[in-house]
């Protein structure tokens, strides 16, 4: 049996470029992590490392660093989306298009959503909406029909 020379994915850490901007919370989140930061480092400095405050400084650096980091990312050819503590990697590949779609049942809300080549639809943390706390990436309209433009140009250049 003779085996098939497949390209192997490379294990180099790669670059990602982000596409969108910070989220709409992003200047709380740098305080935040600014804070809980300064916390963390002054209580063991201090030698208190039973401290009952790093905990919930810890979760809090955690949890601003991760709305911090939400967005869309390009990483060759590979859509990053990172929500929260998690992240979904399409290939470009794999995506039929993009859409801007109303979110039921909230008014002025609309969001980014991928329909891949089996029909699946995977909505992204990036939109429009009029909350200014809203957590998601917020957008102009005209910004985010250009996200869309932008994300298309590489779709078809990934074929």
């Amino acid at each position: 049996m003779t085996r098939q020379n497949a390209p192997v994915p490379s294990v180099a850490p790669g670059r990602s470029k982000r596409l969108t901007p910070l989220p709409a919370l992003g200047p709380l989140y740098l305080v935040g992590i600014a804070i809980c930061a300064t916390l963390i480092v002054e209580a063991f400095v201090d030698g208190r490392y039973a401290d009952p405050i790093l905990i919930p400084s810890a979760v809090l650096l955690i949890a601003a660093y991760a709305g911090l980091r939400q967005g869309i990312y390009l990483a060759g050819d590979q859509l990053i989306l990172r929500f929260g503590l998690g992240r979904t990697a399409v290939a470009l590949s794999r995506v039929r298009e993009f859409t801007i779609r109303p979110q039921p049942g909230r008014a002025g809300k609309r969001l980014l959503h991928l329909e891949l080549l089996d029909g699946t639809r995977v909505a992204t943390s990036v939109g429009v909406s009029r909350n200014l706390f809203s957590p998601v990436v917020r957008l102009p309209f005209e910004k985010l029909v250009m996200l869309v433009e932008q994300l298309d140009t590489h779709r078809r250049q990934s074929h």
